[in-house]
């Protein structure tokens, strides 16, 4: 279901302003293709807008890195400020009650995030996004995404 929010004039899916998909994929530079984890960042508007895309050798150096950043995440609720913590709190902590009291997932979760015109509801936990980053000559990251409703194992 819906949460559309409006903000510096674009339609908002929910109350932040980026949400990650945690994927598997290949990286293709010049000559090579190499397995990798991909991680790409979406403006969360309407469009699903792909704003980067980050790649990991392991599962494990993903998901280390998400809990380093996913918290950092501006909310439209907060002028694009990340959610407020006392340096006392855990800061991951935090950011996952948020996101349970919120009824929003993280990425480390394996909820991928897709335009309304898959799934009404904004995204699901039974797709499986592949992800191809291509490395252009000009040094350019190039983004292929191929949706299916096939779950492969991460």
């Amino acid at each position: 279901m819906s949460k559309n929010i409006k903000y510096q004039g674009e339609i908002y899916r929910d109350d932040r302003i980026f949400v990650m998909n945690l994927s598997h994929g290949k990286l293709e530079v010049k000559s090579k293709t190499i397995q990798k984890f991909i991680l790409v960042t979406y403006r969360n508007n309407i469009q699903l807008v792909a704003r980067r895309a980050d790649h990991f050798d392991t599962k494990e150096e993903a998901m280390n890195y998400i809990k380093k950043v996913e918290h950092e995440t501006p909310l439209i609720s907060l002028n694009g400020q990340p959610l407020g913590v006392s340096e006392k709190e855990n800061r991951w902590d935090n950011w996952l009650s948020w996101l349970k009291e919120q009824n929003l997932h993280s990425a480390i979760s394996g909820y991928q995030n897709v335009p309304y015109r898959y799934n009404p509801d904004g995204g699901d936990f039974k797709r499986d996004n592949y992800i191809t980053l291509h490395i252009n000559e000009e040094g350019k990251t190039l983004i292929n995404e191929d949706m299916t409703d096939q779950k492969l194992k991460l």
